[in-house]
């Protein structure tokens, strides 16, 4: 049996996944990498991290936006920009 001196750190994602400049950085190194499912899934996780609600309310956006932005895959730059400043 082996026994750990020290116990394992409570992890929250939430914390990381609403952590700016960590976001920030996981979309440059996938614009590098050139691989724009990882720019909308950084983007879509941290938006879902945050109170959708209360967003689309404090930044008169429709609910369905927030919800819908990331259905096809493939949302405008004009929308993630929206988004992206309503999430700031």
């Amino acid at each position: 049996m082996t026994k750990f001196k020290k116990q394992p750190r409570e992890y929250n994602p939430t914390k990381d996944l609403l952590d700016e400049q960590l976001i920030a950085k996981a979309i440059w190194e996938c614009l590098k990498e050139n691989d724009p499912d990882g720019v909308i899934e950084i983007l879509e996780a941290h938006i879902s991290a945050k109170n959708k609600s209360q967003l689309a309310k404090e930044h008169d956006l429709p609910r369905t936006t927030l919800y819908h932005a990331f259905k096809s895959k493939n949302p405008t730059l004009h929308t993630l920009a929206k988004l992206i400043h309503a999430t700031v």
